[in-house]
């Protein structure tokens, strides 16, 4: 992931007044809350002093190192965690903990709630996000932070907490907003941070089966792509026909998938439905189109002897492969059930720039070639798609050393997110055509 821009005070100040829902300062000024915030020892606070949000600013800007995920000084660094189960183990079960290691190359790791810096990015990118905001989930982190503002705060601040006490509104926020972080220092200049992070997530996974990895959870962005579909129920029919259950399963598991890898497997799942069925069915065309010919006689021997070919080729390839050709199989499925008018119409609602992104740009990662959906022949764009796909699900499923390109998990999430379209919406296409009316 390339470097990102870091927030100035302009941004932080619009943040502040846009979750407190204060009115515009004058340009200088600090930050001053409506009410203070009480703390449980009995101070408070105010609001935030500008020095402090300069102080902030500039420490961000001194990182050697930035992205949406991490910050990197010469000698620390913090990383953005998420639990990898939907109840946050990970969070819970090392919130607030810290380990200390030996030597003179001593190193320290921490995981807790995120510094004032990057809160004060989370913050940011939480204000950025205007469709969040407006969700039950967006209020409710609203509501989280705010409520730290009334007695004994028991909205922002949870009770009982380990970790650094409460002295600055960005540690309020902090609370409030519920995100982890990895904390490494060492005691000299290090360029190798991401692999130290690394290496504490596995030995905790390894040790206490709860795991997390480096990442930013979704919310935090800006949406970038909105959902495929979202019908008000009062606008949705009831079925008009049944569906065959494999397809079906197949087709809820890729839509409920949070990880990109599992859901584009399960849209291509229904596609490998009827590999078999369409190899063989291929491949009784091929010896009926050979024995039909006016030029073929039962007569004469090398006659026979051609069909014999066919077959022959066509079983020592499957018993070379293991199984039938995919890739072949892969577009003759193509071949009987894409509709790539539909295809391109649907592309087009759900992301008007997904057509000319798959036409100018291949799949690095997967080795896969460009697709111009928008061209003439259908059948030239159901063999270019077909092997798009054929090539990004190798990439998905194999994973030998030394072998490239490969696909590398959450690093090339973003990129793989971009072929799951392309996929689910042949995947429904194939289901759609299966259906039996009531």
């Amino acid at each position: 992931m390339g470097e990102q821009p870091v927030v100035d005070e302009k941004s932080i100040m619009e943040a502040l007044r846009l979750v407190f829902r204060r009115g515009g300062d004058s340009e200088g000024e600090d930050f001053i809350l409506l009410s203070p915030i009480s703390l449980p020892d009995g101070a408070s606070i105010v609001g935030v002093d500008r020095t402090e949000v300069s102080a902030i600013v500039n420490r961000l800007n001194q990182a050697n190192r930035k992205n949406e995920t991490s910050f990197h000084w010469g000698d620390r660094a913090e990383f953005s965690l998420i639990s990898l189960d939907s109840i946050g183990t990970f969070d819970r079960y090392f919130e607030d903990s810290e380990f200390n290691g030996q030597g003179e190359n001593a190193l320290t790791f921490r995981v807790g709630r995120p510094s004032r810096e990057f809160t004060a990015y989370l913050l940011c990118m939480v204000a950025q996000n205007h469709s969040f905001l407006a969700t039950a989930r967006g209020r409710m982190v609203l509501n989280r932070i705010r409520g730290a503002d009334r007695p004994a705060m028991r909205g922002g601040i949870r009770a009982g907490r380990k970790g650094p006490g409460i002295e600055s509104l960005f540690d309020v926020i902090s609370e409030g907003l519920r995100a982890t972080t990895l904390r490494i220092d060492a005691v000299k200049a290090r360029s190798d941070f991401e692999a130290l992070a690394n290496s504490f997530l596995f030995h905790a996974a390894y040790n206490t089966d709860a795991a997390a990895r480096i990442g930013l959870e979704p919310w935090f962005r800006p949406q970038a792509v909105q959902r495929v579909r979202r019908s008000q129920t009062g606008s949705m029919d009831a079925p008009r026909q049944t569906y065959e259950a494999d397809l079906v399963h197949h087709y809820l598991m890729g839509v409920a998938a949070e990880i990109p890898l599992l859901e584009y497997l399960a849209y291509y799942h229904i596609a490998e439905h009827f590999f078999e069925k369409v190899f063989n069915e291929d491949l009784v065309r091929q010896v009926r189109s050979g024995i039909t010919d006016p030029s073929f006689s039962a007569r004469r021997t090398k006659d026979i002897q051609s069909i014999i070919r066919i077959v022959d080729k066509v079983q020592r390839q499957v018993k070379r492969e293991g199984g039938v050709n995919e890739q072949r199989s892969l577009q003759l499925v193509l071949d009987r059930f894409l509709d790539v008018p539909r295809l391109v119409a649907d592309l087009d609602a759900h992301d008007a720039t997904l057509a000319d992104h798959y036409a100018n740009n291949g799949v690095p990662f997967a080795g896969a070639g460009k697709v111009d959906i928008r061209g003439n022949d259908e059948d030239v764009i159901r063999g270019a798609v077909a092997r798009r796909i054929y090539k990004v699900r190798n990439a998905l499923v194999h994973a030998k050393e030394g072998e490239f390109p490969k696909y590398a998990p959450y690093a090339h999430d973003e990129e793989l997110g971009r072929e799951i379209p392309l996929i689910r919406f042949i995947a429904e296409q194939i289901v759609i055509a299966q259906g039996v009316a009531l």
